[in-house]
């Protein structure tokens, strides 16, 4: 501490030497000058060496008025007065000169041998003036008079003459009746030869140049500085400051403004000269804004405010503001004594660069003093250091370059640290991550198996909410812990792509379908990529990540309305769009949006931490793409990505040929391989080499193998072979994507009958939902395992067998229903008719037989029957009750013409026996009635009774197939058998003591016709 202040010390007292030492040196020339004495100078003897001029100072003559040479010859006694200074100064005859006056100076030159050219230069003579060389004119400014009709005018000039005398008078003519400090010859007049006269002048023009230019480049650097870094008002106001003292230097000196614009009015002019009073107002607002905790508040706003007002004073007349010059320099004083105690106590707080800052104050304070006594007119020093304003900028530069440079090496250590720390913080949530996910797998799995299970105690709707939310919740846990570890191999440089010719059309595709299943939001997500669009250089994974990515962020962003996704051609890449009707983009986030952990919404808004478009953005560069976003608030954004073109044109058509001379391998499809007495498998994937590894793998497990690489030939080849027992589906395929031949498959097949097993190089949780919803049994990832795979298609196949084989034992179990007590009942009923009518006997035994024909062939366990069979069956056992009960019911056949489908066994006797006997057990004159009848969708069979009916809590049981409720085996399995067909629906209607309908829908494309059997 105090070594830097012995280092204050001594470069102030420097400063002050050089200033000191200037003032001397000029003192010392000047005592060796001549000077005016009785209004004479003598210059004979005075030796002018090259570029010197002398200052006419001394004793000149003066009257009051404006005379000429001929009033000097008649005068009756001279009067004397010190030159330069104000008339004010001067007393005539005991009384002082009024400011507001006229007068003449005089002054014989008696010049030096071997001169005869000669040059007189002008500063500050107040207010006007008119020069004389013996008798002539030889320069002006203004116009003086001896009243207010002058034309006030200060401006600094150079004057010639020639003369080939010994001496010559010098009058000069002055007027001032506005400026109320007073006139006069206030700066030295200097005379020389026109060489060294004009010298001095492009010197002084230079010098102010010199200052203009310095000052006005740095402060236009600063406040472009300002530009680039707003937060800082101090680089502002730093800049103002120069440009006032531009201003200032414009005015003074030269007065190079109204020299390069002479036409500008004077009265203008003085009002420019005043506002060098913001020169005080812009340091001490940047001093203040710079140290804020040094500085008084009130103080501040005061002096700013002072300052204010007296630049405000320049627009009053001059005779009224010309009288605050003294307040004005006052001001100034405060302004330089403030900034200074400002500067001193941030040295010795040891704020960063304040021995630049306090160098600088001395060197200001100096200047400023000197110059205010100067202009004044009282105190004249008339070498001032030119460098005192050039060594007051370079300290003020070195500040701000030494603050800066400070605050950059700062930024550069916590940068240091910050990534470091971001590091860190990677690896942390990595492995955090990785310890996140399977115990969140398994609480989701908890939670869902908790809202899916049936038991007699479910959850109650407010319980299934909280249950839906938590594990909404976890999901998007499970979805931040997928983006995290996405992110960290991206940052690692991990991610590596496998780049290869890709289509976009199918993948948005893919993409929609999967957000058509997992979107809950009144959001519609078309596809306007044109399928015939050129294939990109991509990596397919990637490119579906960051297709899911956008779009998902879309749906965050849109309650309601489109979201659509195309693609255009241009000069050699392919532009994907993805435009939606949300909420948009605030302009100020704009530029942030792919920046880590940067949100559109509130980051407590729950919708996302920001890392969705940032890994987006990541994934796009990777495979040499650019991503930008054009957005409106309030009516949507679009994001849209590049890709480069792929080489050659590859459409649906091609795209085997193409795939396939990349790989040297080509099938021509559809393939069948092995014999078709074993299990049919259907392959379906467009890269033919993953066929042919699949092929080659399972050509030795015994299956009938039917290979195709598109979705149509998949549906084509079910309707040749529909006893298929297992399909294995790809789901990026060309025309139809796997989920839409899923679904095509799950409208005539159920899950039991067709087993699906989908095959994707996808690894998103939500491919795997689309998969499941869209009609799946199981889901596998490429590259694919073969153990894996023969296991899992095993268990498919067996899973089939053993659903068949459940089903057959039902329906075998459903004929072995016939109880040994009706047979018995029925013998005794042909007994007692045959005594009294043959007829009825022989229908009764008739009808009979077919009834037990029907039931008891064990053997007939097939899928499907006619329909017709089943029609008879339930009429044999109708006419046996009949008999039976002659009295009790009524039955009666409703159905189309031409119905000629087949249907599950079975499917109607149990309805019609339980109508008739459960129904119609205590009541008399009962009617039951069979219709079947068909639209163009689907076969409605409906059985209706009037007999006493069923509660609603047995009709429950029933539907939830509750065996322990004891509500008739027959009539749950066949709710149970129709749950296996897609589509497929029984309803029942029942009122108790009013009857009961029981409907059953079966669609068409589950019900073959007669003579299509599946199996």
């Amino acid at each position: 501490m105090n070594r830097k202040r012995l280092i204050v010390i001594v470069c102030a007292l420097m400063i002050v030497s050089v200033f000191v030492s200037f003032y001397l040196k000029a003192g010392q020339a000047e005592e060796e000058k001549p000077v005016a004495n009785l209004g004479v100078i003598d210059l004979s003897e005075w030796h002018v060496e090259e570029g010197e001029t002398i200052r006419l100072d001394g004793e000149w003559e003066f009257v009051e008025g404006l005379v000429d040479s001929q009033y000097f010859a008649t005068r009756d006694e001279p009067h004397y007065v010190k030159v330069p200074s104000l008339w004010t100064n001067y007393e005539i005859n005991g009384q002082a000169v009024t400011k507001f006056t006229s007068g003449t100076y005089r002054l014989i030159v008696k010049l030096p041998e071997n001169e005869q050219s000669f040059g007189i230069k002008t500063n500050n003579i107040r207010m006007s003036n008119a020069i004389f060389v013996n008798g002539e004119k030889i320069g002006q400014s203004g116009s003086p008079q001896e009243d207010k009709s002058y034309a006030p005018k200060n401006t600094p000039y150079v004057a010639t003459f020639h003369s080939d005398e010994n001496e010559i008078e010098l009058l000069i003519h002055i007027a001032n009746f506005n400026y109320a400090t007073g006139g006069g010859i206030v700066s030295s007049i200097y005379f020389g030869n026109d060489e060294s006269v004009y010298k001095l002048r492009e010197k002084s023009v230079t010098y102010d140049w010199i200052m203009m230019a310095t000052f006005f480049i740095v402060g236009l650097y600063f406040f472009g500085f300002y530009l680039h870094f707003r937060k800082d008002i101090s680089l502002l106001y730093f800049s103002l400051f120069c440009f006032s003292i531009v201003l200032y230097y414009a005015t003074h000196g030269e007065k190079l403004l109204h020299y390069y614009f002479p036409e500008m009015p004077y009265s203008l002019f003085q009002k420019l000269q005043g506002t060098s009073n913001l020169i005080g107002i812009f340091i001490l607002a940047y001093f203040h804004h710079l140290f804020k905790d040094l500085t008084n508040k009130k103080v501040v706003k005061t002096l700013i405010a002072i300052g204010v007002l007296l630049s405000a004073s320049m627009l009053l007349p001059t005779a009224i503001n010309s009288q605050l010059q003294h307040v004005y320099s006052i001001y100034f004083l405060i302004i330089n004594l403030y900034v200074l105690h400002i500067q001193i106590k941030a040295y010795m707080n040891k704020t960063t660069g304040s021995l630049y800052l306090l160098l600088g104050s001395f060197t200001l304070f100096i200047y400023f003093i000197v110059a205010t006594l100067n202009v004044i007119g009282n105190t004249k020093i008339y070498v001032l250091p030119p460098v005192l304003p050039f060594l007051y900028l370079l300290t003020l530069s070195l500040f701000i370059a030494k603050r800066f440079t400070d605050t950059y090496r700062k930024n550069e250590e916590l940068s240091e640290k910050l990534v470091q720390t971001d590091k860190f913080k990677d690896e942390f949530l990595a492995k955090t991550s990785h310890e996140f996910r399977t115990p969140l797998h398994g609480i989701i799995a908890i939670l869902q198996s908790m809202t899916q299970k049936e038991d007699k105690a479910p959850l109650t709707l407010q319980q299934q909410e909280k249950i839906n939310f938590v594990i909404s919740k976890a999901k998007h846990l499970s979805s931040l812990v997928n983006d995290i570890l996405d992110l960290a191999k991206v940052k690692r440089r991990e991610l590596n792509v496998n780049i290869e010719n890709v289509d976009v059309y199918a993948n948005a595709h893919i993409v929609t379908e999967v957000f058509s299943y997992i979107t809950h939001k009144d959001v519609q997500i078309e596809n306007l990529i044109p399928r015939d669009i050129p294939f990109v250089l991509a990596d397919e994974k990637r490119l579906r990540q960051i297709l899911y990515n956008l779009v998902d962020n879309a749906i965050k962003y849109t309650d309601a309305g489109k979201i659509q996704i195309y693609a255009t051609e241009e000069n050699g890449t392919i532009t994907i769009s993805i435009k939606d009707t949300g909420i948009g983009i605030p302009a100020n986030k704009i530029d942030t949006i792919f920046y880590d952990y940067e949100q559109i919404g509130h980051a407590d808004s729950g919708i996302g931490v920001g890392l969705g478009l940032s890994i987006t953005r990541e994934l796009v560069q990777l495979q040499q793409g650019e991503i930008s976003v054009v957005s409106k608030l309030g009516v949507g954004s679009t994001f849209s990505f590049t890709l480069p073109l792929a080489p050659q044109k590859t459409d649906g058509s091609e795209k085997n040929e193409e795939r396939a001379t990349a790989q040297h391998f080509y099938l021509k499809c559809p393939f069948l391989y092995g014999e078709s007495n074993d299990k049919k498998v259907i392959i379906a994937d467009d890269n033919h080499s993953n066929i042919k590894v699949l092929l080659e793998t399972l050509k030795r497990e015994g299956y009938f193998i039917i290979a195709v690489d598109n979705g149509n030939d998949v549906l084509k080849q079910l309707e040749e072979h529909p006893d298929v027992d297992l399909v294995l589906l790809d789901i990026m395929m060309p025309g139809m994507s796997g989920y839409e031949v899923c679904q095509k498959i799950r409208e005539t097949y159920s899950l039991t009958e067709l087993p699906v097993l989908m095959l994707t190089a996808a690894f998103l949780a939500d491919d795997m939902v689309a998969a499941f919803q869209s009609g799946a049994n199981d889901f596998l990832h490429k590259p694919i395992d073969i153990a894996e795979l023969k296991t899992r298609m095993n268990n498919l196949i067996v899973m089939k067998e053993t659903a068949e084989a459940s089903l057959n034992m039902e329906v075998a179990y459903l004929q072995a229903q016939i109880k040994p007590h009706f047979i018995y009942n029925v013998l005794n009923s042909i007994m007692s008719l045959s005594y009294t009518d043959i007829e009825q006997t022989r229908d009764l035994i008739a009808n009979f037989a077919n009834f037990l024909r029907g039931s008891f062939v064990f053997m007939n366990t097939d899928k499907w029957i006619p329909i017709e069979k089943e029609v008879t069956l339930v009429q044999s056992y109708a006419n046996i009750e009949k008999a039976r009960y002659p009295e009790q019911f009524h039955f009666e056949i409703e159905r189309d013409d031409n119905i000629s489908a087949l249907i599950p066994p079975l499917l109607i006797q149990p309805l019609v026996e339980n109508a008739i006997r459960h129904g119609l057990s205590t009541k008399e004159n009962g009617r039951v009635k069979l219709t079947i009848k068909e639209n163009e969708a689907n076969i409605i069979i409906q059985v209706i009774d009037n007999g006493v009916g069923m509660r609603k809590e047995k009709i429950e049981a029933i539907e939830r197939l509750d065996y322990q409720a004891n509500s008739g085996v027959g009539l749950m399995n066949i709710v149970k058998r129709l749950k296996a067909y897609p589509k497929a629906s029984i309803s029942i209607e029942s009122k108790e003591q009013s009857g009961t309908t029981v409907t059953i829908v079966l669609p068409k494309k589950v019900v073959p016709k007669e003579g299509e059997g599946k199996w």
